[in-house]
């Protein structure tokens, strides 16, 4: 029998920097209604999946929901950048308090984490030292990439130690020279915390996909679904334990199996994804336009996705210069 890993869904929400998590350890999942397997996974409750026809898509500003401004989709493009910028990333310890050190990152200034997991090329390699800070090169308002190894952390600057999980970030926008920002590291204990929240049967030969969604403005979107693609077409979403799966949240940071398209949080995810041989997964984010109407394209990008790893990718309204293939 392969390995399973079990699937936290608040930390799936990485590219928000959520932390409405507790670090409090594994839940009993006889509390929450979910069913351990005889290996000791977690199989998620089966559902039916988003129906035929779903409400008008709408972005959430803040403090109600508006119509979603989608003017830019298919002229919109990748970031270029302002100029040079050296700046401060510090690993934060998602889903609990402080940060963490002693944590390998690899940065990729040109938005290209490599495939075979080296540093190479443009790639800066480096250890969070105390407070868990990193220094970085790269180009103001241009995106970049990160990928966190996985490893033992120390946390808070003390002796604890923590085991972390890899962590791939792309489309990230650098800040300005002298800035600051922070990457999202991911300790096993978080992840095994919410599996009574959202729980599924990840085979670790597969991916695991989650982001956000948002219209022009950089507002989430709600009603939105996801779709996800590889070189042979749409990865068809199964309702069993062991099936490519979509997941949504609550709209309070939470994440929520029995959700059918995203909330105010515009987050999605995309489970137990099968691995094409190029590695490379299209991410397709779709809506209904209007009432009544069936659902459209609204954006699309790609990512390399890798076993045992979690990728995080947000997308935004469709690109000029950017993928195709998120259709079918």
């Amino acid at each position: 029998m392969k390995r399973t890993w079990m699937i936290l869904g608040c930390a799936l929400a990485l590219g928000m920097g959520l932390t409405a998590c507790d670090d409090g350890g594994t839940p009993d999942p006889t509390d929450s209604g979910v069913t351990p397997e005889e290996d000791g996974s977690m199989m998620m409750m089966e559902d039916s999946g988003p129906g035929p026809s779903t409400p008008v898509v709408m972005a959430f500003d803040g403090t109600d929901e508006v119509p979603a401004d989608l003017s830019c989709r298919g002229s919109r493009t990748a970031p270029t950048g302002s100029g040079a910028s050296t700046f401060t990333a510090t690993a934060d310890n998602f889903g609990a308090s402080g940060t963490v050190d002693d944590l390998t990152v690899q940065f990729f200034p040109d938005n290209m984490p490599t495939a075979d997991g080296t540093c190479t090329g443009t790639c800066q390699e480096v250890t969070t030292g105390p407070d868990g800070a990193a220094t970085f090169m790269g180009e103001a308002g241009a995106w970049y990439a990160y990928r966190i190894l996985a490893g033992e952390g120390q946390i808070n600057g003390g002796a604890a130690m923590g085991a972390f999980v890899q962590v791939v970030h792309v489309n990230e926008v650098a800040p300005d020279d002298g800035g600051n920002t922070s990457l999202n590291a991911v300790s096993m204990s978080t992840l095994n915390t919410f599996t009574a929240l959202l729980s599924h049967r990840q085979e670790t030969t597969n991916g695991l996909i989650t982001g956000q969604s948002f219209d022009c403005m950089g507002r989430p979107l709600v009603n939105a679904n996801v779709r996800v693609f590889d070189e042979s077409g749409q990865i068809p979403f199964g309702t069993g334990g062991s099936d490519t799966k979509d997941f949504y949240f609550s709209g309070t940071q939470v994440p929520q199996a029995s959700a059918r398209r995203t909330a105010e949080d515009g987050l999605y995810g995309a489970s137990n994804v099968p691995i094409p041989a190029d590695g490379t997964i299209r991410v397709g984010i779709y809506g209904t336009l209007e009432e009544g109407g069936a659902q459209e394209l609204i954006g699309c990008e790609s990512v390399r996705v890798d076993e045992g790893t979690i990728t995080i990718l947000n997308v935004g309204p469709e690109r000029s210069d950017g993928p195709s293939g998120c259709s079918g």
